[in-house]
């Protein structure tokens, strides 16, 4: 899979959005953050994604 961004831009997006999440009252983990950089990035798909957070909530989706 060809990256659509680079991670310093997929980053930056990330950051930009952190600020509208703190006013909101919510947090990012670390962890969630990265998916979201790769998701971004184009490295994972979302169904790619979907599996991991469903599994993180006990789900086993396949």
């Amino acid at each position: 899979m060809t990256p659509r961004k680079t991670e310093a831009e997929a980053r930056a997006a990330v950051a930009a959005m952190e600020p509208i999440m703190a006013i909101e009252g919510r947090e990012m983990s670390d962890a969630d953050r990265e998916l979201l950089v790769e998701l971004i990035q184009g490295t994972k798909t979302i169904e790619e994604v979907t599996k991991i957070i469903a599994r993180e909530a006990g789900y086993e989706i396949d």
